[in-house]
């Protein structure tokens, strides 16, 4: 079974690692929910949560990049660009980041991270609906911020309500076994769609 590593990124508080824990047993190891079926095979994933203190050795052997926001917090959406992608070369073959807060690490994080392709996860879409708050992230908004640092798609999830986890697991690995030197902008919108319903 081929296995797939997932780094996430994001700020603390949006769900990142309750996204990992359901993915994992109470010791560490990875349970059935880390393995999607794609074209008749099983593949693994294996999430690492982000860690400023690894501030680049964890870009290192990684397959896709999760890049994650609350919808119901907006601070995360402003900050997740800035904080954790200061730039992304939208007209090279492949996606390179650069992590601000990591400034002398700058140039070779960018060298691990090359090739990596990033996807955009809003976390806690469940609390959209919550008709006392009326800033929250809107799916438009979403697709906007995937555009802006190069990803190849943008979903929707909540851990709480167990919502698009099977589908976001998919298309993660789905990207990564078609990734090929691409330009940046070729987004996909019918993912979102797809997962929303609609």
């Amino acid at each position: 079974m081929s296995i797939f590593n997932v780094l996430v990124v994001g700020r603390k508080g949006i769900g990142k690692s309750t996204f990992i824990d359901i993915h994992t047993n109470d010791d560490g190891t990875y349970n059935d929910m880390s393995i999607s079926s794609v074209d008749g095979e099983d593949y693994k994933v294996k999430y690492f949560e982000y860690e400023l203190e690894n501030s680049v050795d964890q870009y290192k052997n990684k397959d896709l990049i999760l890049c994650c926001f609350a919808v119901n917090d907006v601070d995360s959406y402003n900050k997740l660009d800035s904080e954790y992608i200061d730039e992304t070369v939208t007209h090279s073959t492949s996606t390179m980041l650069e992590f601000s807060h990591v400034t002398r690490h700058t140039l070779q994080a960018r060298r691990e991270a090359k090739g990596v392709p990033l996807l955009a996860v809003g976390t806690k879409c469940d609390l959209r609906d919550d008709p006392n708050r009326d800033d929250m992230v809107s799916v438009e908004q979403g697709v906007e911020m995937a555009i802006k640092i190069g990803a190849t798609a943008y979903l929707e999830v909540s851990t709480t309500e167990n919502l698009n986890l099977d589908q976001l697991q998919e298309e993660i690995v789905k990207i990564i076994l078609h990734t090929k030197p691409k330009k940046t902008s070729n987004f996909s919108f019918g993912i979102v769609k797809f997962l929303l319903g609609r």
